[in-house]
C-alpha cells in the first residue's frame, strides 16, 4: 500500500473512522477497536473495509492512507446500542450457538467482532465459524473456516482458524446443501460445555431460494439464538419456526461496497495464501481427484480432451485424509497419459484429495472467469 503516514490526534468521546487501504497505530492514549484495546501494534485496514477507533482518552495515532483511503472524525460510538444488548443476551448464555445473518453491508463480520469481544471481556470460551465464503476472514474465498478466539481481535482475520473447509464457490445459490453440511461440521467441532460458538452467514437473504437455503440452515443448527442484523429483508426468515430472535440495527457509517471493492477484496484474500506460490508437479497416482460439487472421484484418463483444457486456471483445494483444507492453487495443466498435474502452489508434497472448484484465478489471485458458467 502507498501513502503518506501522518499523526492524528483525537479526544475522549470521539471515533477515527478509517476507511481502507490504511494502517494504524497507537502513539499514545487510550482506545478501542470494537471492544479489543488497541496496543502499540500495526493494524490493516484492507480496501473497502472500516474500522472504527473509540477514543477512550486523549489519543494520538500514526495513520497511512492509500489510494480512496480516508479518516473521518465522530461524535461518541458508532456501535448500535442494540449490539451492546445483544451482547449481553449471549452473556447469559452458559453455551450455545449463535447465528448472524443479513443482506450484504449490513455489518455482520463488524457484529461477530464486537460480540467475540464482549464475550473475551467476560471471560467466556468462544468459537467463531466464519461461513461466507465469498468474503470470509478465516481463509481464502471459496473456503469457510473455524477457530477458538483467545484473546481480544480488532478483526476475525486475527483469529487463528483450527479448520477450514474448501467449497469452490464464492455464492451459496450453487452449493447450499455443501455450505450447509459444512458449517454444520465446523460448529460441530467447537459446540463445547462452556463454549459460545458464534456462526457469521453470508449476505444471500432476499428472494425465495435465499429464504430457504438460510432457514434449512437454521434447521441444521438449531441455533440458541439468531441475530439478524438489518431490516424488512430478513424479516421472513426470523419469523418462521419456533426459534429465540434478535434484530439488531446497523451502525449508520457503514459504507456500502462496490463490486470493484469486493473483487479486490477476494484477490487480496487469494493472494495472501499464494504469496510464495511456485509452479509444483505432482503425480496422482493414489491422490483422488474431485469436481467441488460431484462427490465421485475423476478418472483423468477418461475426460476428454476439451474438458481438461477447460480445468486450466481453476482454483483447487488440497485436502487432507479427513478432508480438511491444507492449502488452495491453481490448476495450470494435467497430463492423463502420466497422471500428473502442474499446479501453481505453495504446497509441495502430494496430498490425499485434490477438489476443483469453480473459480478461475490467474497468479495474481485474481478472478478470470468461471469453470461452468
Amino acid at each position: 500500500m502507498t501513502g503518506t503516514a501522518r499523526t492524528i490526534r483525537a479526544e475522549a468521546g470521539k471515533t477515527l473512522m478509517i476507511t481502507g487501504p490504511a494502517s494504524f497505530e497507537l502513539i499514545e492514549g487510550e482506545a478501542s477497536v470494537l471492544g479489543a484495546p488497541l496496543g502499540s501494534s500495526r493494524n490493516v485496514v484492507a480496501r473497502g473495509k472500516q474500522t472504527p477507533i473509540e477514543i477512550h482518552f486523549s489519543s494520538s495515532f500514526r495513520i497511512n492512507l492509500g489510494d480512496d483511503a480516508n479518516v473521518e472524525e465522530l461524535n461518541g460510538s458508532t456501535i448500535p446500542l442494540s449490539w451492546r444488548e445483544a451482547g449481553s443476551a449471549l452473556g447469559e448464555l452458559g453455551e450455545g450457538i449463535v447465528v448472524v445473518i443479513g443482506g450484504a453491508d449490513t455489518g455482520k463480520t463488524t457484529l461477530c467482532t464486537f460480540l467475540s469481544n464482549f464475550l473475551i471481556a467476560e471471560d467466556r470460551q468462544v468459537a467463531v465459524v466464519d461461513a461466507d465464503i465469498g468474503q470470509t476472514d478465516l481463509g481464502p474465498p471459496t473456503t469457510m473456516g473455524a477457530g477458538e478466539v483467545t484473546a481480544h481481535v480488532v478483526s476475525l482475520s486475527q483469529i487463528k482458524p483450527s479448520e477450514r473447509l474448501f467449497i469452490g464457490l464464492t455464492s451459496p445459490g450453487y452449493a447450499g446443501g455443501k455450505v450447509i453440511r459444512g458449517v454444520r461440521r465446523l460448529v460441530s467441532y467447537h459446540a463445547k460445555p462452556g463454549k459460545i460458538v458464534i456462526v457469521n452467514t453470508d449476505g444471500w437473504v432476499e428472494g425465495s431460494e435465499a429464504v430457504q437455503y438460510k432457514l434449512q440452515m437454521l434447521d441444521e443448527l438449531q441455533p440458541d439464538i439468531t441475530l439478524g442484523v438489518g431490516g424488512s429483508e430478513i424479516s421472513q426468515i426470523l419469523q418462521a419456526g419456533n426459534r429465540t430472535t434478535l434484530l439488531v440495527g446497523s451502525p449508520d457509517t457503514i459504507k456500502e461496497r462496490t463490486r470493484v471493492d469486493r473483487r479486490e477484496l477476494r484477490a487480496l484474500g487469494y493472494r495472501k495464501y499464494l504469496t510464495g506460490a511456485s509452479l509444483k508437479t505432482f503425480r496422482m497416482n493414489g491422490v483422488k481427484l474431485r469436481h467441488c460439487l460431484r462427490p465421485d472421484d475423476l478418472d483423468l484418463s477418461r475426460l476428454p480432451r476439451s474438458q481438461l483444457q477447460n480445468l486450466k486456471d481453476t482454483i483447487v483445494g488440497f485436502l487432507n485424509s479427513d478432508d480438511f483444507l491444507q492449502e488452495i492453487g491453481i490448476l495450470k495443466d494435467v497430463v492423463p497419459s502420466s497422471s500428473v498435474a502442474t499446479i501453481w502452489s505453495r504446497l509441495s508434497d502430494a496430498p490425499s484429495k485434490i477438489e476443483i472448484g469453480d473459480v478461475k484465478l490467474n497468479n495474481d489471485g485474481c478472478e478470470i472467469g468461471h469453470l461452468n458458467r
